[in-house]
């Protein structure tokens, strides 16, 4: 058995499950965005859940191997429906602190369940961890010998200083929501100056504007590379950041080879960070020096793969299936 973490409506899991199913193999699914799995049971046995909609009982800790692609369990996997009464005991509403208390058992629930399935796997692609710090990345990519763009932390815009050419991203992962067929994402956009402005900030990432001969979009499994260039400095749209795509005279894309010292490098962050996968951002700039960027542990491989034909979806199937790269 094969399991898969990760989430409804996602095409590159779906892809690699028809890869899958193509081999023979058999394949549970856990999405984090809806309640088809239930937790049935832990016990010494096992970590078993229940597909409520076929009522087959499943043990996760009979999966031989395991794709981490998504966060595949929510907290209402636990949680049932309580009701919504009200929690008082003399006189004090502690219905807020028991929703926490809940909360938190759900999650450290889900962590049990996670360490045990990564531990008995004997093959991961990924890894329980979903996110990565990008400060504490560049600063490991910086320690691996890469070039990384000068940065710093502002909490006020009067750090903003004239003919600075700057950019700002999120610290985080940023905002990624789609509500009422409304999407909502956070870019990387050009921090503009404004001469006595000056406000307080939340703590803001605030970066040097790296001038581009093009930007290579990396996808690492296992010690191979897969990258692919992108000529976004070829329309206003796109030259700060590539995904604003420009649908009407598109980005020029073509495969691409990094130079085995750079490959190298980021072999080394990876082993650092303690993953296996991932997509990695990379700018060629003026100089002709190789400038990172941050690493998705996810990897958003689909737009690499498809127009440089790497057939990755094959790939990662066939790794999962036998726990090493092999010729598609």
């Amino acid at each position: 058995m094969i399991l898969i973490f990760t989430i409804q409506n996602d095409f590159s899991t779906s892809n690699v499950i028809k890869w899958l199913t193509h081999y023979g193999e058999k394949v549970v699914r856990i999405n984090s965005d809806d309640e088809l799995h239930k937790l049935f049971k832990i016990d010494n046995e096992g970590i078993f859940f229940k597909n409520t909609r076929t009522s087959d009982i499943i043990n996760l800790l009979d999966a031989k191997s395991c794709w981490w692609r998504r966060n595949g369990i929510s907290k209402n996997s636990f949680l049932h429906d309580y009701g919504n009464q009200e929690f008082i005991v003399n006189d004090f509403n502690l219905t807020s602190i028991k929703k926490d208390l809940i909360s938190n058992e759900a999650e450290d629930l889900k962590n049990f369940i996670y360490y045990s399935v990564y531990h008995n796997t004997k093959i991961n692609l990924g890894r329980p961890k979903f996110n990565l710090n990008k400060l504490i990345t560049m600063k490991v990519a910086e320690n691996c010998g890469l070039k990384v763009p000068e940065y710093e932390i502002i909490t006020d815009t009067n750090q903003i200083r004239h003919n600075d050419l700057s950019i700002t991203k999120a610290i985080s992962n940023g905002i990624y929501k789609v509500v009422n067929n409304y999407s909502f994402y956070s870019y990387t956009e050009l921090i503009e100056y404004e001469k006595d402005v000056k406000v307080p900030v939340f703590p803001s990432l605030k970066m040097d504007l790296i001038k581009k001969t093009m930007e290579i979009r990396v996808f690492f499994i296992e010690g191979q590379f897969f990258s692919m260039a992108i000529f976004s400095q070829s329309s206003d749209q796109t030259s700060v950041d590539f995904r604003k795509y420009n649908h009407k005279k598109p980005n020029k894309v073509e495969p691409y080879k990094l130079p085995a010292l750079i490959e190298e490098k980021i072999t080394k962050i990876f082993k650092e960070l303690g993953l296996n996968c991932g997509s990695v951002d990379l700018i060629l700039d003026d100089q002709n020096e190789f400038v990172f960027l941050e690493i998705n542990p996810v990897g958003q491989y689909g737009m690499v793969s498809d127009p440089c034909n790497y057939s990755l979806d094959k790939t990662i199937a066939k790794y999962l299936i036998n726990g090493r790269i092999t010729e598609n």
